[in-house]
């Protein structure tokens, strides 16, 4: 340790202990993960009105010290139930304008991460689609005894004035996304005169998480029109809110059932059981850019007879097992019941909650949820979910104290479904001093999604104090929307100097690479640790960590048409050599250069094409030509990666 650092240091530890109560850190020591932090543990009691005894040892990251930084940015992941701590570089990525004047302060909010996480198996077991078992969240809760009562927002927000004390801060800016602005809201609801400024990503409004997610319904016909208008959408669908009502009709009959390639390329039953999880599945889009890409033309093709294309999805939308460590299930129940309003409380006795959470949205008018049915919303509710939670309780309830007047960044994807625009648009008239800017094209999490960095142009203005201004005029974000599958080699055009079927089949190849690609993608940014999976009509492909390397096995996108090879991801080298097995003498191998230059041979004859050398206008006449979706440099690559954990239960 060099001299110039130790006193830097010894300054740190120093801050943990003046004026802080005799609860508070004492020690530091350097970050697991990363050197550029300090880790200290904040402890805090369990109640702070003293009536159930305990403490919660509080996990909290502060940025060393920088020379210019004189304030404090206290950074809230969301959930409820995702720690901060262990994505400290993450943050500090994707925070990086706003940090010139300001050190990262990072808090696992108690129940979350090294804070104490709250833990039943049987909670954490569940996927994302799961349908959440009453009898399972009575089960954890009893298990938590009293205890379950103090993991509300009210008791976060308490925290995180602790811990600014811990490390002397006069202020703190707090900066949340998803659930995490929540979170800050109600501390500056709670602790006005200790806050210095908000940035709000994705918001949740001003009256809290829905108990029936209103807000999602509500607003999603908006943004399956807007992800469709100046027809985007013409080669998957006319119509993506008519489509989603005739599937929601077909689900509230029967489910969606069908056959996809597993992970080995075998066929593998797959259903989509209710409304319910396919809203879940859509919402998933929010976060998997090109899942949300993709969602159209799955929707129109299943309302044709043709489920593979959303049967697929499933397993995208389930996501991976998730470890409690990164999210805790158990208090991500805990809190939000705590929070959100029901239609019953927690006093009310069994018997009685069932008919007022069936009842619950009996004044709202079905254009409210529209083309979902009541049952779907119903079904779906946090109204649901807690209807087991143990009488008699009384967790503390969220402020609704006023807003300090303090400068405010909102930030909002216009193709968040999760926490639609209108949420930031409803809470900016309680921030006199707030700004809002709106991505297109953008789904959840702003900041870790936005590629055309307008956002974070908006951000660096923000910090400087200066009016943001419309950096994102212009721009778009969105990957584009993906055609529907053709069924046939037939339905495709030929290649340009490309005569006959061998045409077809090279356009049908590109276009089976495409889709290879997108399909790496969507597993990646799923939050897998193994990016792997099934073509839509046979075999599979697997990809390395990053997504940059990826290997296609008899992977069929158009019946009878199967690629195998390897592919990369690379702005100088070759993207790669593909063998293609053909319908009848089709056969054949393809290389496709790093400037999209295609040569090979298919049918024992040479083909010859450039990629963007005219195929949409080619005089061979109607048909399908290969889509075309913007690949992510490799650096985009990465920062997906890192992000893919962060985001993956917001």
């Amino acid at each position: 340790m060099s001299r110039r650092v130790l006193p830097a240091l010894l300054a740190f530890a120093a801050l943990l202990v003046a004026g802080a109560s005799p609860a508070a850190a004492r020690t530091t020591h350097v970050c697991a993960r990363t050197t550029d932090f300090r880790c200290a543990t904040v402890t805090v009691p369990l109640d702070r009105s003293g009536r159930v005894p305990g403490t919660v040892r509080l996990s909290v990251a502060v940025e060393q010290p920088r020379k210019g930084a004189s304030g404090y940015l206290l950074a809230l992941s969301g959930g409820p139930g995702q720690p901060s701590v262990a994505f400290a570089d993450s943050f500090r990525a994707s925070l990086a304008p706003a940090l010139a004047h300001r050190r990262l302060v990072l808090l696992d909010q108690r129940g979350t991460g090294d804070s104490g996480a709250l833990r039943c198996p049987p909670l954490q077991a569940l996927g994302s689609l799961d349908v959440v078992n009453t009898r399972i969240v009575e089960s954890c809760l009893n298990a938590l005894g009293p205890a379950r009562q103090f993991y509300s927002t009210t008791d976060s927000a308490a925290d995180i004035d602790a811990v600014r004390q811990a490390i002397g801060a006069p202020k703190l800016e707090l900066m949340g996304v998803s659930y995490g602005t929540y979170v800050a809201v109600q501390y500056a609801r709670e602790f006005p005169a200790s806050t210095d400024g908000l940035i709000l990503d994705s918001v949740v409004g001003p009256a809290g998480i829905d108990a029936y997610f209103l807000d999602t319904f509500e607003r999603l016909p908006r943004v399956l029109a807007e992800q469709c208008a100046g027809g985007r959408c013409r080669l998957a669908t006319k119509d993506p809110v008519a489509d989603l009502g005739t599937l929601t009709r077909k689900l509230a009959a029967a489910p969606l059932r069908g056959k996809v390639p597993d992970l080995r390329g075998a066929p593998h039953e797959t259903a989509i059981r209710d409304e319910s999880e396919l809203l879940l599945i859509i919402m998933s889009g929010d976060l998997n850019p090109f899942m949300q890409a993709a969602l159209p033309r799955a929707n129109a093709a299943a309302d044709a007879g043709d489920a593979a294309p959303l049967l697929r999805m499933r397993r995208l939308a389930q996501g991976p097992f998730t470890p409690v460590k990164e999210f805790s299930s158990t208090l991500n129940v805990a809190t939000t019941c705590a929070d959100v309003t029901l239609p019953y409380t927690l006093l009310t006795p069994f018997a009685d909650r069932w008919g007022l959470w069936r009842h619950g949205t009996d004044a709202v008018p079905d254009s409210a949820f529209a083309p979902f049915s009541r049952a779907a919303v119903i079904d779906t509710s946090v109204a649901h979910d807690c209807l087991r939670w143990p009488q008699g309780d009384t967790p503390a309830g969220p402020s609704s104290a006023p807003l300090p007047d303090v400068p405010a960044l909102l930030l909002s994807g216009r193709l968040d479904t999760r926490t639609p625009l209108e949420n930031s648009k409803a809470m900016l008239p309680l921030l006199p001093h707030g700004q809002l800017l709106t991505v297109t094209g953008t789904g959840h999490d702003v900041l870790d999604s936005d590629i055309t960095g307008c956002a974070a142009k908006a951000l660096a203005r923000f910090a400087d104090g200066k009016a943001i201004g419309t950096p994102c005029a212009g721009k778009d974000n969105a990957v584009s929307v993906l055609a529907r599958p053709a069924r046939s080699i037939a339905a495709y055009r030929r290649a340009p100097g490309v005569a006959g079927d061998r045409g077809r089949v090279l356009f049908a190849a590109l276009d089976t690479i495409v889709d290879a690609q997108v399909s790496a993608l969507q597993t990646l940014y799923a939050g897998y640790a193994h990016v792997q999976g099934g073509g839509l009509r046979g075999g599979r492909f697997s990809a390395s960590s990053n997504g940059a390397h990826l290997r296609l096995h008899g992977y069929e996108l158009v019946p009878g048409l199967r690629l195998s090879g390897s592919l990369r991801a690379s702005e100088t080298e070759d993207a790669g050599t593909v063998t293609v097995d053909g319908p009848g003498s089709l056969d054949g191998s393809l290389r496709i250069s790093a400037k999209g230059a295609v040569t090979g041979r298919l049918g024992g004859r040479a083909v010859r094409y450039a990629l963007g050398s005219g195929g949409a206008a080619s005089s061979a006449g109607a048909g399908r030509v290969p889509a075309r979706v913007r690949i992510p440099s490799a650096t985009e690559l990465r920062r997906a990666l890192a992000a893919a954990a962060l985001r993956s239960r917001r």
